[in-house]
C-alpha cells in the first residue's frame, strides 16, 4: 500500500500543478462576468426528471421487488384463508357422517327452535342434537386453538344450532340468531361448496369475514357449518408495514375494503379521492382499478395531482381480493431513485453555474482549457505508460505461474515497490507449499496434489482481517468447497473508502486458481481502484491478454463513509440486495457479461445513498445454490426474508442466523461449491 499512496501523492501533485493556475484563472474572469442564472433551466431539467422516472418505473413491471413484496403477502394470507375453510370443511364433514350417539355428553352451547305440538319432528330434533355432540366437541376445540376466530356454528335445516362460545348454559332456548335468514346459508345451499361473504364490523368493532361450507346427509341439504373469522391479524399486519409504501385491499368490484387509519404522505392522498376505484374522476385511477382486476399480479403507473404513482399487486385467490402496495414515484426502487436525484443535482448545478457571462470569458476559458488539456494528456501518457509497464509485469509473472512456473520474480522498484515484494513472497510461499505437498503426492496421486494446492490457494485468497469503520459493521463468511471451483471475496481499505470486491471464476483447477490469484492481485494494484468502471475495465483487458479464455463474473463496489454513498459495478454476478428499517428490498442493478467474455466492455457505474438502518447483502451462488436433502436449493428469497426478519439486529447476529439457517438446511458444513456471504449494515442514528 505504501507503493499505491506514493502514486496517489505523484498523481495529486502533477494535478494540482496543472489544474491550480487555470483554474483560478477562469473563476476569477468567472466571478467578475457572471449574472444571475436562469430559473427556466431549473423548471426544464425538473420536467425532464419527471417525465424520465416514469420511464424508469414502467421497465419490468412484474420483476420489481415492491411486486414480489405484494405477491409473498397475498400468499401468506391465502395460505391464512385456506386454513380456515379446511377445518370448516372438516366439521362439516364431521357433521355429514355422524349419527345420534346416546353415550356422548351433548356439550354446551346447543339451541334449537321452537318445536311446536308435532312429535315427530321434536323427536327428530332430538336426534340431531344428539348427532351434533361429536361435530360440536371437534368445533368447539378448534375455535378454541384459533385466536382469530369470532364464532363458529352448525345450523340444521331442521332448525337446531350449535354456537360457540355460547352466552346461556340451558340446553334448547330458542336459537340466539335467525341463521336461516342468513345470505350465506341459502347461497352456501345452492352453491353447494364453501363460500365466503363479508366483511362486515362484528360485535367487538372489529373487521370480520365469514366461510360457510353446507353438509349433505343421503344426498340431502341438512344445514351448515359457519366461522366468522376476525380480520384483525390480517389488518394489522398490513398496517405494521413501514417504510415507503402504503398497503390497501380491494375487492372485485373497484371498493377498498381496507386501508390504514393513518392518510398516505404526499401525492398518494389524491388515489383515495373516493372510496371506489371504478368511481373516480381521474380516468388513470379508473384503469388502474380496472387492470388490477384483470392480472393476477404485477404493477401499475398511475398519474396523479402531483406526480406518479406506482402501484404494486397481487390477487388473494381465496376471496377473490386483490392486496396493493402504493408508493410514490420519486421514492421507488433504486433506477427512479437515482435518475430523480441525478437529474436534481444536475438541474441545481446548471442555474448556478450559467451565466450570460460576455465572449471574452469563453474565449480566455477556451484558450486556458486546451492549454491544461495537453499538458495534463502528457504527464498522463508518461505515468500511464510507466505504471502500465509495472502491471504488465505482474500479469506476465502471474501467467508464467498459471503454467506451473513458480521460479518468478518481479521488479521491487517504482510506485508499486510494495506490491512487488509481496508478490515476490507469494510465488515462494506457492513454491515451498507445492515442494512439501511432493510426499503426499505419491500417496495421494497427482488429483490429490491438486487438490492440496486448490485448498492452499482458497486459505491463502481470503482477506487476514475485516477493516472496520465507523458506522457501519461489516461481516464476511467464507466457506470452501471441495470442488476445485473458486470463490474470491476482498474487503480493503482503500483511501478512506472501503472496497469490496465479489467474484467467481469460470472453470477449475489449477488454471482458475491462477486466474483468481491474478485477479485479486490487479484489483488491489490498479491505480483506479478509486475508480470502479476503470478498475474492472482494465482487469478484463488482463484477462482477455493472459486469461487463456478463463472468465470472471466480478461485483466491485466502493464504500465511502462520509457521505454515505455506494458506488459499484457488476460484471455477471448475483445482484446484491438492500433491506431498509422498514423491510423494503431494492435489489442493485447491473449484471450482464463476466470479463474475459468480450475485448472491450462498457460497464455501467452506478452510485446509491445508504441510509441509516440499511443492510446490505452480497453473496455467491454457494449460498443460494445449497441443497437440502430432497435436492430443493435454499434459494434467493429464503435468504431475503431471513435478512427482512433480522433486519434490527446487529450485522454479526444477521451473518449468525444465515450460518445457521444454511447449516440446518443443507445438514452439512462443507457445501457442495464455494459460499461467500458479506453483510454491509449502516448504524441508526
Amino acid at each position: 500500500m505504501a507503493g499505491i499512496d506514493g502514486l496517489r501523492a505523484k498523481l495529486l501533485a502533477v494535478l494540482v500543478a496543472f489544474a491550480l493556475v487555470p483554474m483560478a484563472s477562469i473563476g476569477i474572469i468567472s466571478l467578475m462576468e457572471m449574472n444571475q442564472a436562469s430559473m427556466d433551466v431549473q423548471n426544464s431539467i425538473t420536467s425532464l426528471s419527471t417525465s424520465l422516472n416514469r420511464s424508469a418505473l414502467a421497465v419490468g413491471p412484474g420483476d420489481a421487488d415492491q411486486v414480489q413484496l405484494a405477491i409473498a403477502k397475498a400468499r401468506q394470507y391465502d395460505e391464512f384463508f385456506l386454513r380456515i375453510a379446511s377445518e370448516n370443511e372438516l366439521v362439516a364433514g364431521y357433521a355429514a357422517t355422524s349419527s345420534a350417539n346416546e353415550s356422548c355428553i351433548t356439550p354446551p352451547g346447543i339451541w334449537v327452535a321452537p318445536t311446536g305440538s308435532n312429535q315427530t319432528i321434536s323427536e327428530r330434533r332430538d336426534a340431531t342434537v344428539r348427532s351434533l355432540c361429536f361435530p360440536a366437541t371437534v368445533m368447539q376445540g378448534l375455535h378454541k386453538a384459533k385466536s382469530s376466530l369470532y364464532l363458529s356454528y352448525i345450523g340444521t335445516e331442521d332448525g337446531v344450532l350449535v354456537v360457540w362460545p355460547y352466552s346461556n348454559k340451558t340446553l334448547s332456548n330458542t336459537a340466539l340468531f335467525g341463521y336461516k335468514d342468513m345470505p350465506y346459508y341459502s347461497e352456501a345451499k345452492q352453491k353447494k361448496k364453501t363460500i365466503w361473504t363479508g366483511p362486515y364490523v362484528d360485535g367487538k368493532g372489529d373487521y370480520a369475514i365469514t366461510v360457510t361450507t353446507p353438509f349433505f346427509r343421503d344426498d340431502e341439504f341438512a344445514g351448515i357449518a359457519g366461522m366468522d373469522v376476525s380480520l384483525y391479524s390480517i389488518y394489522s399486519d398490513l398496517s405494521s408495514i413501514k417504510g415507503r409504501g402504503y398497503p390497501f385491499i380491494m375487492d372485485s368490484s373497484g371498493l377498498i375494503i381496507y386501508r390504514p387509519k393513518n392518510k398516505p404522505e404526499s401525492g398518494l392522498k389524491d388515489l383515495f379521492v373516493t372510496d371506489n376505484f371504478f368511481e373516480s374522476t381521474n380516468p388513470e385511477v379508473r384503469a388502474l382499478g380496472k387492470g388490477i382486476i384483470k392480472e393476477s399480479s404485477g404493477s401499475i403507473v398511475v398519474g396523479l395531482g402531483k406526480g406518479d404513482g406506482y402501484v404494486a399487486f397481487s390477487r388473494i385467490t381465496t376471496l377473490g381480493w386483490v392486496l396493493c402496495i402504493a408508493y410514490p414515484a420519486e421514492e421507488m426502487s433504486l433506477p427512479a431513485r437515482y435518475i430523480d436525484s441525478g437529474i436534481r443535482d444536475v438541474a441545481g448545478g446548471v442555474t448556478s453555474g450559467l451565466s450570460d457571462a460576455s465572449r471574452r470569458v469563453w474565449d480566455y476559458a477556451l484558450i486556458i482549457f486546451i492549454l491544461t488539456v495537453f499538458s495534463v494528456l502528457g504527464a498522463g501518457l508518461w505515468l500511464s505508460r510507466r505504471i502500465d509497464g509495472q502491471i504488465a509485469a505482474f500479469a506476465g509473472a502471474a501467467e508464467r505461474i498459471s503454467q506451473g512456473d513458480l521460479d518468478v520474480e518481479v521488479d521491487t522498484t517504482g510506485e508499486l515497490a510494495d506490491l512487488g515484494v509481496s508478490f515476490n513472497k507469494m510465488a515462494q510461499g506457492l513454491k515451498g507449499y507445492v515442494a512439501r505437498l511432493e510426499g503426499d503426492a505419491v500417496l495421494r496421486g497427482g488429483s490429490g496434489k491438486e487438490m492440496a494446492f486448490l485448498e492452499g490457494v482458497k486459505r491463502n485468497l481470503v482477506p487476514a482481517q475485516v477493516p472496520q469503520v465507523e458506522g457501519y459493521e461489516i461481516q464476511a463468511l467464507y466457506w470452501p468447497s471441495e470442488k476445485s471451483s473458486f470463490d474470491l471475496y476482498d474487503i480493503e481499505d482503500a483511501d478512506g473508502k472501503i472496497a469490496f470486491a465479489m467474484a467467481g471464476v469460470g472453470g477449475d483447477g489449477v488454471q482458475a486458481a491462477m486466474l483468481a490469484i491474478m485477479s485479486r492481485t490487479l484489483i488491489r494494484a490498479s491505480p483506479d481502484k478509486l475508480d470502479p468502471e476503470k478498475a474492472i475495465s482494465d482487469l478484463n483487458s488482463q484477462i482477455n491478454d493472459h486469461g487463456h479464455g478463463t472468465n470472471l463474473a466480478c461485483f466491485y463496489a466502493l464504500l465511502d463513509p462520509a457521505g454515505h454513498k455506494l458506488e459499484y459495478v457488476n460484471a455477471g454476478f448475483n445482484p446484491p440486495f438492500i433491506v431498509d428499517p422498514g423491510g423494503m428490498v431494492d435489489t442493485l442493478g447491473g449484471g450482464g457479461i463476466a470479463l474475459g467474455m468480450l475485448d472491450r466492455m462498457e460497464l455501467e457505474k452506478t452510485l446509491i445513498p445508504i441510509q441509516p438502518g440499511d443492510v446490505m447483502v452480497m453473496y455467491s451462488n454457494g449460498v443460494i445454490e445449497a441443497e437440502n436433502s430432497f435436492k430443493k436449493q435454499f434459494g434467493i428469497e429464503r435468504l431475503i426474508n431471513l435478512v427482512i426478519k433480522n433486519r434490527d439486529r446487529p450485522a454479526s447476529e444477521i451473518l449468525m442466523a444465515a450460518e445457521k439457517d444454511l447449516l440446518d438446511y443443507s445438514k452439512i458444513k462443507v457445501a457442495p461449491s464455494d459460499v461467500t456471504l458479506i453483510i454491509l449494515k449502516r448504524s441508526r442514528l
